[in-house]
């Protein structure tokens, strides 16, 4: 019998509008779900330690939790190919949200990033442009005309990075430089899948790096200060193995040369690496098997900042609490859920389905290897939050539509054994008819 019917837009759009819930990827949710505990009960623990402000702020998570299981739920029972032919106003509605917020927004920690919502409270725009931006880059890189036009495989690139660097442009001012740099390797990783030669990208990589002192120079004074601090320590150590296979005039310019870059100006204020330096002593004081739930010390005696811990910091609160193997518990929840989100996207029926859950691992591996990364002293501090734990309205918000439609991916892969069956019985009955 030909079933190539099945293949047909209006039952793709319709076959898993009944019991969508059946083909999800339950293995995801649980881990998501994990992880969402986890966050709530260390961020109701650092409140109870330390009170104040803070002893309220698991409230507020279980709300913004709530309403990101709704948005989770919209989106993954919506098919993504849907999502991505509306995309384009997702896009320009984000641009509009980061060009708003540049005009009327409210200045915290130095970025001019929130709008401030009534009866919500602060909402941060760049959150929300992430998936929408991955939508729309996802439906533009696998359009047959962009790929197959006669400008040959730079279209597609040159189309990707340009729309990707307006909502870059617009963050990079506000300045939130860290933020702005999550949206390049997910474009990275899309530009890599519609088939862009190997050979480009090792010549792409080394204009990146050559790049870097530009980007440094174009930093703010307090920017400058994260890099200094984050490489002051490993460039000295280097100056000190250099020394012993240089000849001594070479190692005493390089020495010079470092020290004249780490300098302080007349009148500059000492370099800040307080937040750094405690958040290593954190982690290394959790030890193996961490102090226990509820007696941590840095956090509650001030040294981490409660305005910082159960934001871009909870990781540093977790390992003190609960060690090397609590951290390493949660590193392992997030390997599964990236295997997972891959696993979509290997499984998925077509390229927009790929594109998008590759891009939404990307981001969420990007956050974690970051987070994580500076709180140990691997990464400089550039305020990227820990995806599913770290508290924030709006980077839950995002986090959850990112999620969604990597479980709309799934649910949509292919139709379920029931809606072949009911689909097959209605054919039949249309041809005895």
């Amino acid at each position: 019998m030909d079933m190539s019917w099945m293949m047909d837009n209006s039952f793709e759009e319709g076959v898993t509008r009944r019991c969508w819930w059946l083909r999800a990827d339950y293995l995801a949710l649980v881990v998501e779900g994990l992880l969402l505990s986890i966050g709530v009960a260390f961020i109701y623990g650092a409140g109870l330690e330390v009170g104040g402000d803070l002893a309220g702020k698991w409230h507020k998570q279980l709300v913004w939790i709530g309403l990101g299981s709704i948005l989770y739920i919209m989106i993954a029972s919506i098919d993504y190919h849907l999502l991505a032919r509306k995309s384009l106003w997702g896009y320009l509605f984000g641009v509009f949200l980061l060009l708003v917020v540049l005009l009327f927004g409210k200045t915290l920690n130095n970025t001019r990033g929130w709008l401030r919502v009534p009866g919500v409270g602060y909402l941060q725009p760049v959150e929300l442009a992430k998936p929408l931006t991955l939508l729309f880059l996802s439906w533009l890189g696998t359009r047959p005309s962009l790929r197959n036009s006669r400008f040959g495989e730079w279209l597609p690139v040159l189309a990707l990075f340009g729309i990707v660097m307006v909502p870059v442009g617009l963050i990079c001012l506000q300045p939130d430089v860290g933020t702005g740099l999550v949206f390049f390797p997910f474009t990275l990783v899309l530009v890599f899948l519609t088939g862009l030669r190997k050979r480009w990208f090792v010549i792409g990589a080394g204009v990146l790096l050559m790049s870097f002192p530009l980007a440094y120079m174009c930093m703010k004074p307090y920017q400058k200060d994260r890099v200094k601090v984050f490489l002051e320590t490993p460039a000295r150590k280097c100056v000190l193995v250099m020394s012993a296979v240089l000849p001594e005039s070479a190692a005493n310019r390089l020495e010079k040369n470092v020290d004249e870059f780490f300098a302080q100006g007349a009148g500059e204020k000492k370099r800040d690496d307080w937040n750094a330096v405690q958040s290593m002593l954190a982690v290394g004081s959790g030890g193996l098997s961490g102090k226990g739930y509820l007696k941590g010390t840095q956090h509650v005696l001030g040294y981490l900042p409660k305005t910082i811990a159960p934001t871009d910091f909870i990781f540093s609160v977790i390992a003190e609490e609960t060690g090397f193997l609590g951290g390493s518990f949660i590193i392992a929840l997030y390997a599964v859920l990236m295997l997972c989100i891959c696993r979509t996207a290997v499984l998925s029926r077509d390229r927009l389905g790929c594109f998008l859950a590759m891009g939404v691992a990307v981001i969420f591996a990007t956050h974690i290897v970051i987070n994580i990364s500076m709180t140990i002293g691997a990464a400089p501090i550039v305020g990227i939050p820990l995806p599913f734990v770290s508290y924030g309205g709006s980077f839950m918000l995002g986090t959850m539509m990112l999620a969604g439609i990597v479980q709309s991916v799934n649910i949509h892969r292919n139709p379920s054994p029931e809606d072949i069956a009911l689909m097959a019985a209605n054919q039949n009955d249309e041809e005895e008819n």
